[in-house]
C-alpha cells in the first residue's frame, strides 16, 4: 500500500473525530465523517484483506438486537428505531476497532493530542472574531464544533493527559479555552480532571466526617440569606418536575432539556423495568409520555418542547430509559471497574478518556458520535499494550 495512502488513512481517521460541524444537507444530513469512514473502510480492507470484529463487541450488538426485538414485540415500537442505532454503532465501532491496530499506538495518541491542541489554538481567533459554527448563532467558544459542550468533551482527555505528563503549555492552551467556552460540561470536566486522580480512602473519610458540618452551614445560610433560600427553593421546584412533569414558565432550556428527558426515562422505567429497546427513547418521548408533561409555553413558540428527545440529553438517562435496570447496572459496573485505572500512571490517556465517558453519561446520549468508539477502542488497546509489556 502506498505510503501516502497510509498517511491519509492515519490522519483522516483521527481528524474525523473533529468533523462534527462539517456536513451539508441533501434530503438528509451528509456528514464528512460518513464520507471519510466509507472511503477508509475500502482502504482498511485492501490493506488487511479482511475486516475483523471483536467477539465481545459482537455479543453486545447481538444482545442489543435481541433485547430490542423482544421489547418491540411486547411494547409495539417500530423496529427501525433499533436498527438505525445498531447499524450506526456497528459501522463506526467496527471501523475504529480495525483502524487502531494498523498503526503504532503511540503515533495515534500523539496525533490525537496534537489535533486537540490545534483545535484549541484555532478556537482563540474564531472566538474573538465572532466566528461560530453553532446553528443557533451562539457566540460562545466552540472551535470547529457546533456547540461548546461538544468541543469540551472531545479535547478534555488531551487536556488531562498534558497535565499528567507535566506538559503545561499545551495544557494551559486547552484549559483556558474550556474556561472561556462557558460550557457547564466543560466546567464539570475541569472539576473531574483535578478531583478523580486525587480521590483516596482518607479523603473520602474526611468528606464523610465533614458532612454534618456542611449540613449545619447549609441550614444556617438557607435560613439567614433570602437570595440563597430563593435559589434553593427554585431548584427544588424544578427538580420536582422529574416526578410531576410540570415545569415552571421560567425554566430555562438547558434545565428543561435535562429534566424533561429524566421525567420521560423515569416514566418509561416504571412501565418497562427492563427497558424499551435501543433507540426507543425518542419514540416513547414523543408518542407515549409527552402528553403527561406541561412544558413552558415559550418552548411551544420556539418549537423546542421535545428538545433533545433524540438522545435523552445524556447517555445515562438514555440507557436507563432504553435498557432499564440492565443499562443502569452496566453503568455501575463500568464506574466500579474504571477506578483501578486511576491507580496506574501507565493509563494516563485512558484516565482522560474515562473522564470523557463520565461527561457523556451526564450530557450527550448519542451512541455513535465521531469520537465515541475511537476513544473506547483507544482504552481497549492501551490496556492490552500495558498488559503485554508486563508479561
Amino acid at each position: 500500500m502506498n505510503y501516502n495512502l497510509k498517511q491519509y488513512l492515519l490522519y483522516s481517521s483521527i481528524f474525523a473525530v473533529f468533523t462534527e460541524a462539517f456536513f451539508f444537507h441533501f434530503i438528509i444530513d451528509l456528514k464528512l465523517l460518513y464520507l471519510i469512514i466509507i472511503l477508509n473502510y475500502t482502504l482498511v480492507f485492501l490493506i488487511n484483506k479482511t475486516i475483523h470484529i471483536n467477539k465481545y463487541f459482537l455479543i453486545v450488538l447481538v444482545s442489543l438486537l435481541i433485547h430490542a426485538l423482544i421489547a418491540n414485540i411486547i411494547i409495539g415500537i417500530p423496529p427501525n428505531y433499533a436498527l438505525a442505532q445498531i447499524i450506526g454503532i456497528s459501522i463506526i465501532g467496527v471501523y475504529y476497532y480495525n483502524f487502531i491496530p494498523m498503526f503504532d499506538f503511540i503515533i495515534i495518541k500523539q496525533i490525537y493530542l496534537k489535533m486537540s491542541l490545534w483545535a484549541a489554538i484555532i478556537a482563540y481567533p474564531m472566538y474573538f472574531m465572532g466566528i461560530s459554527f453553532n446553528p443557533q448563532g451562539d457566540q460562545r467558544l466552540c472551535s470547529i464544533f457546533t456547540e461548546p459542550a461538544h468541543y469540551a468533551i472531545v479535547v478534555i482527555p488531551a487536556c488531562y493527559y498534558y497535565l499528567k505528563i507535566k506538559n503545561y503549555i499545551p495544557f494551559l492552551i486547552i484549559f483556558i479555552t474550556l474556561i472561556i467556552s462557558s460550557s457547564s460540561l466543560g466546567y464539570l470536566g475541569i472539576a473531574l480532571i483535578f478531583i478523580l486522580p486525587n480521590i483516596s480512602l482518607k479523603r473520602i473519610l474526611f468528606l464523610l466526617i465533614s458532612i454534618p458540618f456542611i449540613l449545619i452551614t447549609f441550614v444556617y445560610i438557607y435560613n439567614e440569606y433570602n437570595f440563597f433560600k430563593l435559589r434553593v427553593d427554585d431548584t427544588i421546584e424544578s427538580l420536582n418536575a422529574v416526578n410531576t412533569g410540570k415545569f415552571k414558565e421560567y425554566t430555562n432550556l438547558s434545565s428543561y432539556a435535562l429534566l424533561s428527558n429524566v421525567f420521560i426515562a423515569n416514566q418509561n422505567l416504571q412501565d418497562h423495568p427492563f427497558g424499551s429497546g435501543i433507540g426507543s427513547h425518542v419514540y416513547v418521548h414523543k408518542n407515549v409520555y409527552f402528553h403527561r408533561m406541561s412544558p413552558p409555553k415559550y418552548l411551544y413558540v420556539m418549537k423546542r418542547a421535545d428538545t433533545n428527545a433524540n438522545d435523552a440529553n445524556s447517555l445515562f438517562t438514555r440507557m436507563a430509559s432504553e435498557m432499564g435496570y440492565i443499562g443502569i447496572s452496566v453503568v455501575i459496573m463500568f464506574l466500579w471497574h474504571s477506578k483501578k485505572y486511576f491507580l496506574n500512571k501507565k493509563f494516563y490517556l485512558s484516565q482522560g478518556l474515562i473522564i470523557y465517558i463520565l461527561l457523556k453519561l451526564f450530557r450527550d446520549g448519542h451512541y455513535f458520535p465521531p469520537e465515541f468508539f475511537f476513544f473506547i477502542w483507544l482504552i481497549y488497546y492501551e490496556v492490552i499494550n500495558v498488559r503485554k509489556a508486563q508479561i
